[in-house]
């Protein structure tokens, strides 16, 4: 059976998925679905641009995370294997990480085809250039989206390239207590 690929990612209300920082707050709740969905998860993409930052904070996380939740999450993504789109060699050392050399949108378009041709389910991590590639190219089955109570009114926006519509449907919905709404949806 063929894998399906899922992009995850926390939002504000108006469709920004930038500056995380000033804006994103995850609890427990968010950290316990976040591990179960982990363990749905065989490959993990991520764009070359995030790599660097989220190989550093789970590797970290993994051992010195003061939360039990944060820790697990860590230890069960370290253990996946990561793919890492770049167009110029990088060096990829995180556990389980290979990199993925393209060279134009074609050739990714081609890359990603050939690992969703693998059994198993992948998660797109970040960036927000690769979601905006993985949505203008259709090259993904689910969304699941972390909508934060939040106007950021600046940043870089999901949907900036997308260039053709698509008709979602709901699969799963959650409000969590922080006020962040979880949305899974599928084609």
């Amino acid at each position: 059976m063929m894998g399906r690929i899922i992009l995850t990612m926390q939002t504000t209300m108006d469709g920004i998925v930038s500056n995380e920082d000033q804006w994103m707050t995850l609890n427990e709740e968010i950290f316990e679905d976040y591990l179960e969905y982990y363990n749905t998860i065989d490959t993990i993409i991520i764009g070359s641009n995030s790599y660097s930052s989220l190989a550093q904070h789970w590797q970290n996380a993994e051992n010195s995370s003061a939360d039990d939740l944060e820790r697990a999450i860590a230890m069960r993504i370290n253990a996946i294997p990561k793919f890492v789109i770049s167009s110029s060699k990088m060096d990829v050392t995180w556990k389980n990480s290979q990199q993925i050399l393209v060279n134009g949108e074609n050739s990714m378009a081609h890359q990603i085809e050939m690992l969703k041709n693998r059994e198993g389910n992948i998660s797109v991590e970040s960036g927000v250039r690769t979601w905006q590639l993985f949505i203008q190219h259709d090259l993904f089955d689910d969304l699941w989206l972390f909508i934060h109570p939040v106007i950021a009114s600046q940043g870089e926006r999901l949907f900036a390239l997308a260039n053709k519509r698509f008709t979602m449907n709901l699969t799963s919905s959650k409000t969590y207590s922080n006020g962040v709404l979880g949305l899974y949806y599928s084609k």
